[in-house]
């Protein structure tokens, strides 16, 4: 029997190509574009599920708190660790990585290396992460200090092989780095991301001071718990602990973070070893765009089967006649809306595959087409497309299923108040979804166009930055600004400490009127005098640093909001107490900068502190180069030879200002990629479903439509006629889609302290658009009936 309903629907598909067109690639779409962003909703939910003892696995976190603010740090004092393992009893074991500088660098055969994703890491670091490895020993490759475990990238890299066991690297210091271990590219949903580990230096005596002083931040720890212990229980003896251990106990206090929850709920938490923080809410919304496509295909495929169901009405009549039962006439359309969706399935395979490295460019991830790499995706997308199947084909199964014989026969084909009215409800949800989609799309790409136009205060555009990574080249840093400056296609240089648009952390100090007992936390740059005028930054009131290193070095230059946060009408000549780790400066203001925005637009602009380069607070970190961007690769060469010059032991690193501002962006622009091909691939699927049930209408109505023209009725009125109800769904859609859309776009620019209004127009827009469409699609099948001959209409059965 079963292989009956395949063979005729195997005939029926074949017989009809253009119908069968139509709905698998609504299905294929559907199918395709849902495995892809579920893909990624099970790369974002997956983050350290590689580590065998995850379940056991905490970061410790620190609650640091004080009259002005309350802040979570991702680094605690070194002993912390230690001293907790051996005080409690729930925990097992625990490991520490550190940072000591920005990158690590070292020669190999004459060329310099470097690389910022690395850590120091303990001996047992392997026991707690596992990870799969090339070579090495795990339990012993970090033992010795300055061995290296490298990933496969690097030891290619580097020696073309990852037979590298017991080579070195030379550190351009009095020790070298010796290779103990190569590992696998890290995968990249782990938090901690790096490609170089290193044994710690335990005879230096900086790392001695830090790894025992409770005064002294910089170890990422994490704790691994005994079976069955409560990281509650830690929590709630945590206060003896801080009392016995810190000065300040009030100010101290700590919890441990779940490693699974480390992706998500880390936004709060400041000076972390997670590189890549997820988005809860935009899993959300892949899951719901995922499923909207999914469902816009089954009911597409739904409107399809019936119209076309209705051309074999005398087929069913005879089967029923014959003496087949309803379940059989089910099990028949059940078999060819199965066919169908299988039939897309694999289809979506060799979509999937073509479509991947686009998928791949547009969400920054690394994912590959093989069975090792898709099995879970298999599993559920197959399941998903038995789904679809049945769905999809449940509705005209049930509806030609129950139709009486004598009826069908006589041509009497009438499926009764219920069946329209659920119609009209498929493709009023059908629209309704595109219509938020669409609205969605508009909104983000106004979002990300706002951004782009935002004025920031100060020029991003042109601005080459060469970072400093070593004392002899900030020791010589006028010379190398002279250099730099000598190439004709270079019209400024300056340095700074940190630039606007910063990725890394930003100094802090504690900022008070001379005088005063109250101070507020300030972010603190070191500016040289040419900054502000290389950024084209506007001085509001006083002067700029001079240029006199002995008179700039007294001075200050504050924003608009620090002026309003210390409020002082009239700053100029004030002083100001700066505070920072014990260091205490007294400075008089300068002048005042209008407000720059020197984090990303998520932020809105906070206080700001413009000290002079040769400050006690943080060191100069950056060259900023203002080019000619016709003569990039010119300005490019220029500034390495400068470099290899002056620094001939690393390689220059730069990037390009104007595209660290872009990656701010990066995830935002992600989800509004999402929406706008999700976007376009639902309203298309949703015209194809419209297409289908403007078939099934006219099909009904052709008798009716050549009386009318019989009676003189002309085809415009005819086609108004017959677009006039469907238009009235679409229009209905539109109205239930606009607060859905408005609620959920109000929130997500919540999170941005710069934002577009939600316009009416931005609504009115995407519901005229929408009715465009569908009335085309429907004008489509109108036309051609309104044209018809009546004779030929009137002799139709």
């Amino acid at each position: 029997m079963l292989k009956n309903y395949f063979k005729i629907a195997f005939r029926n598909l074949w017989k009809n190509k253009t119908y069968s067109t139509i709905n698998i690639l609504g299905l294929t779409l559907g199918i395709t574009c849902s495995s892809l962003l579920f893909m990624l909703v099970i790369d974002e939910l997956s983050f350290d599920n590689m580590y065998e003892k995850k379940d056991r696995l905490y970061r410790l976190v620190e609650i640091n708190s004080t009259s002005e603010e309350t802040r979570q740090f991702g680094i605690v004092p070194g002993p912390t660790g230690k001293v907790l393992s051996e005080e409690y009893e729930e925990i097992e074991d625990y490991t520490r990585l550190y940072k000591f500088g920005g990158q690590i660098v070292f020669q190999h055969n004459e060329e310099p290396y470097q690389e910022r994703a690395y850590y120091f890491a303990e001996p047992n670091f392997f026991e707690l992460f596992n990870l799969e490895w090339i070579a090495g020993d795990p339990a012993t490759a970090l033992q010795k200090p300055f061995a290296v475990v490298i990933d496969e990238e690097w030891a290619m890299r580097l020696f073309g092989s990852t037979d590298v066991l017991g080579k070195t690297l030379d550190s351009g210091g009095e020790t070298d780095f010796l290779v103990t271990g190569v590992i696998k590219k890290l995968p990249q949903n782990s938090h901690i991301q790096y490609k170089i580990l290193v044994g710690l230096p335990t005879d230096w005596d900086f790392y001695k001071e830090i790894s025992t002083s409770w005064d002294r931040y910089g170890a990422y720890t994490y704790l691994l718990l005994k079976e069955n212990a409560k990281p509650e229980s830690i929590h709630q003896k945590m206060e003896g602990f801080v009392a016995n251990h810190f000065k300040n106990p009030q100010e101290h206090d700590f919890y441990l973070q779940a490693l699974p929850d480390i992706h998500f709920n880390s936004a709060a938490i400041e000076y972390t070893s997670d590189t890549n923080r997820g988005e809860i809410t935009y899993v959300y919304i892949y899951i719901a765009i995922g499923f909207f496509m999914l469902l816009i295909a089954c009911i597409n495929y739904m409107n399809l089967a019936t119209a076309k169901a209705l051309d074999r009405g005398k087929e069913i009549g005879i089967r029923k006649v014959s003496g087949a039962y309803q379940y059989q006439l089910i099990s028949q359309f059940l078999s060819e809306s199965t066919l169908f969706a299988f039939i897309a399935f694999f289809l979506s395979f060799f979509l999937i595959d073509l479509l991947l490295p686009t998928f791949n460019g547009l969400t920054d991830k690394q994912f590959e087409f093989n069975v090792a790499t898709f099995g879970s995706i298999f599993m559920l997308i197959s399941s998903i497309t038995i789904i679809v199947g049945l769905l999809s084909g449940s509705y005209p199964a049930v509806l030609m299923s129950r139709l009486k014989p004598a009826s069908i026969l006589k041509g009497a084909m009438h499926t009764g108040k219920g069946s329209i009215l659920l119609r009209k409800v498929l493709v009023s949800t059908q629209f309704t979804l595109s219509v938020i989609m669409i609205i969605a799309t508009l909104i983000a790409y106004r979002q990300l166009e706002y951004i782009q136009d935002v004025p920031l205060g100060f020029e991003n555009e042109q601005m080459l930055i060469v970072d400093i990574n070593n004392g002899d080249v900030r020791e010589r840093f006028e010379t190398i600004k002279t250099e730099f400056a000598k190439s004709p296609y270079v019209e400024g240089v300056a340095v700074s400490s940190r630039v606007p648009g910063e990725w890394k952390s930003i100094a802090e100090v504690y900022t008070k009127n001379f005088g005063s007992a109250d101070s507020i936390k300030m972010n603190y740059i070191g500016f040289d005098a040419d900054m502000i005028d290389l950024y084209k930054m506007e001085m509001l009131k006083g002067e700029n640093f001079s240029g006199n290193n002995a008179v700039d070095s007294l001075h200050v230059i504050i924003n608009e909001t620090a002026a309003k946060a210390l409020n002082l009408q009239e700053p100029i000549g004030k002083f100001l107490s700066l505070t920072d780790d014990g260091t205490e400066q007294q400075l008089q203001i300068a002048g005042v900068v209008k407000d720059f925005n020197f984090q990303s637009l998520h932020n809105k602009v906070g206080p700001m502190i413009l000290g002079f380069r040769s400050n006690v607070f943080q060191s100069i970190d950056y060259f900023s180069l203002k080019f000619n961007a016709e003569h990039t690769e010119e300005v490019l060469a220029h500034a390495e030879s400068v470099h290899h010059l002056f620094d001939a032991h690393s390689s220059m690193e730069y990037h390009f200002l104007d595209e660290q501002w872009a990656a701010f962006y990066k995830e935002d622009r992600r989800v509004s990629n999402v929406f706008s091909i999700g976007g376009g691939v639902t309203i298309f699927i949703a015209c194809l479903g419209l297409f289908g049930l403007a078939s099934f209408i006219i099909q009904q109505r052709t008798k009716e439509i050549g009386i009318r023209k019989v009676l003189g009725a002309e085809a415009t009125s005819i086609i108004a006629l017959l677009s006039k109800d469907f238009l009235k769904l679409i229009l209905l859609a539109t109205l239930i889609a606009v607060p859905i859309s408005w609620f959920a776009m109000d929130k997500w620019l919540q999170d941005f302290a710069y934002r577009v209004d939600l316009s009416w127009w931005i609504f009115a827009i995407a519901g005229i658009a929408v009715m465009a469409i569908a009335f085309f699609t429907i004008s489509f099948q109108s036309v051609k009936v309104a044209l018809m001959n009546p004779v030929d209409s009137l002799k139709r059965e």
